[in-house]
């Protein structure tokens, strides 16, 4: 009989300990909270490299120009992204984002070191069918005008063909085109001519991935323009 008790006893004891750490899972304050992620890029055409904060949180330091690196998850509510000079206490530039649980978002700095510029894009990671990617186009290069946009199999096919966005303002995202996995030529021209002012060749993009193709100014400001390549999945 006495064994019997001792049994009970652990049992009871069993229950009762695994009851609170079920009640301490569900309401603990102190567990993680909802989020969403961020992602920063460099385009400041005359900074070479920069520190990057989340309100007092490092993002990056050093990030060079024409880089990111990578998203972040980061609690909800309304987030600084500061975009310091490397090694420089102040601000640069910043933007404010009201992050979302389970929001993706990107934030570009461009323009120059005396007139610099942020913007923030809401991101859609969501996997493309089986076999095909998708793939966006963002206008980071102040001062260029507007541009169109052409996701190509090869660059002979520009003379023919339609842009997948037409008259990209500077500042603007398009939408995301979706194409069977390869390889492709995206080129920018100046909107309604076939006028060049980007073009990167080879870019190769597995099923089931998703980029963002930027156009940046040169390193120091200007043309010729060139490409960012941003891995969002």
């Amino acid at each position: 009989m006495r064994l019997n008790l001792r049994s009970v006893a652990r049992a009871v004891l069993a229950v009762t300990t695994f009851a609170a750490l079920a009640a301490c899972d569900d309401d603990d304050p102190s567990g993680p909270s909802n989020s969403g992620r961020i992602r920063a890029v460099h385009a400041v055409s005359n900074v070479t490299a920069v520190d990057v904060l989340l309100n007092t949180t490092s993002y990056k330091s050093n990030l060079a120009f024409k880089s990111s690196d990578g998203y972040r998850s980061f609690a909800t509510g309304t987030t600084a992204v500061k975009f310091r000079k490397a090694g420089v206490a102040s601000d640069l530039t910043t933007a404010n984002q009201n992050i979302a649980n389970a929001v993706d978002y990107t934030v570009f700095a461009a323009g120059t070191e005396a007139a610099p510029q942020t913007f923030i894009f809401t991101d859609n990671n969501a996997r493309p069918a089986t076999g095909k990617v998708k793939i966006r186009a963002v206008h980071a290069a102040l001062g260029a005008g507007a541009v169109d946009v052409y996701i190509l199999a090869n660059a002979n096919e520009l003379a023919t063909a339609t842009p997948v966005k037409a008259n990209l303002t500077e500042k603007s995202a398009s939408d995301y085109v979706v194409r069977d996995a390869g390889t492709f030529v995206v080129i920018m021209t100046t909107a309604g001519t076939k006028t060049s002012v980007l073009t990167i060749n080879n870019v190769q993009i597995a099923a089931g991935k998703i980029r963002t193709i930027a156009a940046v100014e040169k390193a120091g400001g200007g043309a010729p323009l060139e490409g960012v390549i941003l891995t969002d999945n």
